[in-house]
């Protein structure tokens, strides 16, 4: 795992200059401490901070073949490299290192562009082709890792984190007023667009090659680009999963260096943590995060599953004034504001974890993959209940209050609203009127990616499978954004097993009931969980670690006393309407709403612009 970045000059006589290069490479010095490196060929220079996991002591990048006429920086791991370099090695390649890296520098060098699909991982990489005078640029299936450029009118350049992008002299930070909207709604922004004006990111499953002036991306994997198969029957989907989550564990295990898990108490990580420990004959180190508040403290279900595979168990807990310290911190970390406030617990974690690990494998993926999320009833439900909305929607309402249920409360609101806006808003987290009141009226309306993804899965026939589908080309990015930034930022790597594209294939293929039957979300995981984890784990009620912030934005210390400084007593702000900001603010503290949401994301957004000086 580690940081890449680079600079191509379309003018070959122009020289990269090393100083810049050298900023931009150590401005991510977290995601590699190891080790570090530089290319540079005129115009061509490539950049790179290393993490060692596989091939310690022959991993030096940037790695070239052996006529140096490919040069590579890569970030990520291969986990079916061992067997692509036996087959390299049968077409007559030779390794002169035991590292992943030199396995993709001779796929390309047999493949070209089409090596992606030999890939199992997460990656991110650039090789620099001297011989096509070609800069070939691609991201993993998913989106595990990131990989962000700008054009400029003389240069490219690149870069695992954005705060790099920033080093290079001619480019300065400026808030994308385009993406503004969709930040304030979804908390995150999609595509390739960022919150950064100019900043773009490859999109999960693509690629890129420049040469000369010309610029060609190409999208090589897709989430629907399987069929459904509708002749499996449900057991044999749980035999089917069981024996491919096992084996992308397995590979996962993959490291010269300790690893361990997050294991937060909730399914997908225990089963994941469950998986790991039978498969090593070390005990496996744990790791949870919980609260001094009991109803989001999941910690003594993370206990349960340490206690039954007898796993070295770490845990600690964050109180609002340790999470108020370290959230300016973080948000540079993040490059983009916090889209979730249990990013800060994911970094306390992963500090701890750095002491006794430098791996772990964590639960990403599930829901999105095997339909987890209650909110995925929402859009179902709601087109049952329109014909009955002048009872439910009351009803529903009042009851939302009632057990303070905020998947209620959407649900009533989306009995006015037509299936396709469902659809669209169903990861919001935030209501468009909530959005609209504190945005200033110039800040345009603009969701075309979320659009021309609802679009592209029209076709297909039930509703819970668009949602799917839709949600790994959105939210699911988003989660890995937070994933990969934080666990990075303390210099750890995060292996996400449940996003093996044999998985995210294999989950694509099935129809949505056999993945949910009635209320029982993400049945395929919950069925194998059975196997080896308590019930009581399986079948809680999912918490989606939570964290307290409507409490904390009350108190006058910790989190409430920054929002206080930020918020209340800020200057006035060119996005945002400061008076009706203000009614908000006061509107939560007083007791009288739950505005938590939409103050959390102006928080953030504004604590972002003056760190980036936006």
């Amino acid at each position: 795992m580690c940081g890449i970045s680079g600079i191509f000059y379309k003018d070959r006589e122009r020289k990269i200059d090393e100083a810049t290069l050298i900023s931009m490479r150590d401005a991510m010095v977290h995601r590699g401490p190891d080790d570090s490196g530089v290319y540079i060929n005129k115009h061509i220079g490539l950049a790179h901070r290393r993490l060692s996991i596989v091939g310690l002591s022959t991993g030096h990048q940037p790695m070239s073949n052996h006529s140096q006429s490919l040069w590579i920086v890569f970030n990520g791991e291969i986990y079916n490299y061992p067997q692509l370099k036996i087959d390299l090695q049968k077409k007559g390649y030779k390794f002169l290192t035991q590292s992943d890296t030199e396995v993709i520098i001779h796929l390309y060098a047999e493949y070209g562009n089409k090596c992606v699909h030999y890939l199992n991982g997460m990656f991110a990489f650039a090789i620099w082709d001297a011989d096509r005078q070609e800069m070939f640029m691609a991201r993993d299936r998913l989106g595990v890792k990131p990989f962000y450029y700008v054009e400029l009118n003389n240069a490219f350049i690149f870069s695992s984190e954005i705060k790099s992008l920033l080093e290079y002299p001619e480019f300065s930070a400026k808030c994308n007023t385009e993406a503004v909207y969709e930040y304030f709604t979804f908390r995150a922004v999609t595509g390739e667009q960022t919150l950064f004006d100019q900043v773009k990111s490859i999109l999960p499953g693509h690629y890129m090659t420049i040469s000369g002036n010309s610029y060609k991306t190409e999208q090589y994997w897709h989430a629907r680009q399987v069929e459904f198969d509708y002749s499996i029957s449900v057991a044999d989907a749980k035999d089917r999963f069981e024996e491919l989550l096992d084996d992308a564990v397995r590979i996962r295990l993959m490291s010269e260096v300790p690893l361990g898990t997050f294991c937060s108490g909730g399914v997908d990580s225990s089963l994941v943590t469950a998986l790991a420990a039978r498969a090593t004959t070390n005990p496996v180190n744990t790791f949870s995060v919980g609260f001094h508040e009991a109803e989001f403290d999941e910690t003594y279900y993370a206990r349960m599953v340490s206690k039954q595979y007898s796993t070295t168990h770490h845990e600690l807990k964050l109180d609002s004034d340790e999470f108020s310290s370290l959230l300016p911190d973080l948000i540079h970390l993040n490059d983009e504001p916090l889209n979730f406030s249990n990013s800060v617990h994911i970094y306390a974690i992963s500090k701890l974890a750095k002491e006794f690990v430098t791996v772990v494998l964590t639960g990403e993926g599930a829901d999105e993959l095997f339909l987890g999320y209650p909110r995925y009833q929402i859009p179902r439900l709601a087109q049952t209940l329109k014909r009955f909305s002048w009872l439910a929607g009351p009803l529903l309402s009042a009851a939302s209050i009632l057990k303070n249920d905020h998947r209620l409360e959407k649900l009533s609101y989306y009995l006015r609203s037509d299936v396709r806006d469902v659809m669209l808003f169903n990861s919001a987290t935030c209501r468009t009127e909530s959005v609209n009141n504190i945005l200033q009226s110039s800040i345009p309306v603009n969701l075309h990616y979320r659009d021309q993804v609802l679009d592209s899965s029209a076709d297909m026939q039930h509703i819970l499978s668009r949602m799917s589908v839709q949600d790994q080309q959105t939210y699911l990015i988003s989660i890995l954004n937070r994933q990969d930034k934080m666990s990075m930022g303390a210099s750890v790597e995060a292996r996400v097993p449940f996003l093996d594209y044999r998985i995210a294939e294999f989950a694509n293929s099935l129809p949505a009931a056999i993945r949910m039957k009635g209320f029982n979300t993400k049945m395929l995981v919950k069925q194998v969980a059975e196997k080896y984890l308590p019930k009581e784990v399986i079948y809680r009620r999912k918490s989606g670690f939570g964290v307290p912030l409507a409490q904390w934005l009350r108190n006058p210390k910790g989190l409430g006393g920054l929002a206080e400084e930020v918020i209340n007593t800020g200057g006035y702000d060119e996005f945002l309407d400061s008076n009706k900001l203000k009614q908000v603010y006061h509107q939560h503290v007083s007791g009288s709403a739950d505005h938590s949401e939409i103050l959390w994301s102006t928080l953030n957004f504004l604590l972002w612009k003056q760190r980036f000086a936006i």
